[in-house]
């Protein structure tokens, strides 16, 4: 079973984001940061925010960097992997846009990301799913990144 390190998130953010894996049935074995071991690699890393962690070492195969909500200098989170960015500024590797009322939003994927057998291209997927809070919306950046590197299928997707 491929395997999943969440760190540095809240219970809104984990929720939604294991109800968009589950809806896209992308089955992960789920590390929260106070069961990650830096020995093991892990397929997925997520990183929310580094707020109150401190000296965290980690090697995974796909690392998805929140980078809105972490100041990245001055933390002690080291990362290996491939580097996927996401967040609401136009830099990132992930971006939202067309956010309609917490009720639609249009996911972007600004860069090619080179995966096992094939090759995602930069592409945009009109989303339907309502949300309540930036947490949920970077969860869904999230969740739906990680159903695309796994060949599901995203378009048109809608979470009511």
């Amino acid at each position: 079973m491929k395997t999943i390190a969440v760190i540095g998130t809240n219970k809104a953010f984990n929720g939604y984001l294991f109800k968009i894996l589950d809806l896209m049935k992308v089955d992960l074995n789920t590390f929260n940061r106070y069961m990650v071991k830096k020995e093991n690699n892990y397929n997925y890393i997520v990183v929310n925010s580094n707020t109150n962690i401190k000296n965290i070492f980690i090697n995974g195969k796909y690392c998805l960097i929140n980078m809105d909500l972490a100041d990245y200098k001055n933390s002690n989170i080291d990362v290996f992997g491939n580097i996927i960015t996401y967040g609401l500024g136009n830099k990132n590797t992930v971006t939202v846009s067309s956010i309609d009322d917490k009720d639609s939003f249009v996911y972007c994927l600004q860069r090619t990301l080179f995966c096992d057998d094939r090759i995602l291209e930069p592409l945009e997927i009109p989303v339907k799913m309502k949300f309540t809070n930036e947490d949920e919306l970077y969860a869904a950046m999230t969740g739906i990144t990680i159903s695309l590197i796994e060949g599901k299928d995203a378009n048109n997707l809608y979470i009511r």
